[in-house]
Formats: structure tokens, C-alpha cells, sequence
């Protein structure tokens, strides 16, 4: 594949608090999938953003604002994380940040690595789109008093 046919991805990377060392060792080992899964499926892997510390609310996070940021202005069409847990461990703040930032609407890709997660594809929007219809669900029926 040509480099003009690539996806240019930036990659989000985000370590908790702990040791010098095994704050490192995660940025390496997160760093590391990302490449790996740009190399076999078509990214060209264009920047790297972080956070270094653990901020629970997504909207807080710098390093992921300017990732978004960089990618809304036209420098790279997807967002790639080594795994979801590292946008957040729950899954209506991750569909919430998915329905914000138009991964499902026709906007930029999300690629979660560990999960094998790929809005490029069919089977990654599914998989997406069903993420989101339980997150709908789950809301509807606890709101309901169910």
C-alpha cells in the first residue's frame, strides 16, 4: 500500500500514576501495539499524543483534547488506542465521547487495537453501533425503573 493510500492515524496513549518505570514501560508497551496494528492495516501512524496522569474525566484529558484537535483540523482522519480502557473504563463515557466527536456519523475513525475495534471497516462500525444501542438501552431501562 502507497503511502497517499494510508490512513494518517495519530495515536492516544495514556499512563496512571505509579513509578517512573512502570509509567515508561506502559507508554512503550501502548506505543508499541499502536505501530504494530498501523503496520499490518493501512496507517501511516502521523503523531502521538498523551497524558501522564489520571484524570478520570475525558473532558479534562490535554493530551487527548489535542489529539481531537489535530485530527479536526485536517492532519489525520483516525484516532488509534491501544486498548478502549484507555479513553475510559466505562462505556456510556466512551459511547458518549463517540457520539460527541462523530466516530459513527461519517467523521474521523477510531481503532482500538486490543479489541480489534476499526470504524473503517463494516465490522467495526457494527460492532460500534451495537455498543451504542446497548449503552441506549441500559439508559432507557434504568431511566424507566425498570
Amino acid at each position: 500500500m502507497s503511502a497517499e493510500q494510508l490512513t494518517k492515524t495519530v495515536g492516544y496513549i495514556r499512563v496512571a500514576s505509579g513509578s517512573a518505570r512502570k509509567r515508561e514501560g506502559s507508554i512503550y508497551i501502548q506505543r508499541k501495539a499502536i505501530l504494530k496494528y498501523a503496520k499490518i492495516s493501512g496507517m501511516q501512524v502521523v503523531r502521538f499524543f498523551a497524558d501522564h496522569e489520571c484524570i478520570a474525566d475525558i473532558a479534562q484529558r490535554q493530551g487527548l483534547s489535542d489529539a481531537l484537535a489535530y485530527i479536526a483540523c485536517g492532519k489525520a482522519q483516525a484516532l488509534a488506542v491501544a486498548s478502549l480502557d484507555r479513553l475510559s473504563s466505562s462505556v456510556r463515557t466512551i459511547m458518549r465521547f463517540v457520539a460527541q466527536h462523530g466516530f459513527l456519523a461519517g467523521g474521523p475513525a477510531l481503532i482500538s487495537v486490543k479489541e480489534g475495534l476499526d470504524t473503517r471497516t463494516d465490522q467495526g462500525r457494527v460492532a460500534l453501533g451495537v455498543m451504542a444501542a446497548v449503552t441506549r438501552w441500559e439508559l432507557e431501562t434504568q431511566g424507566g425503573g425498570a
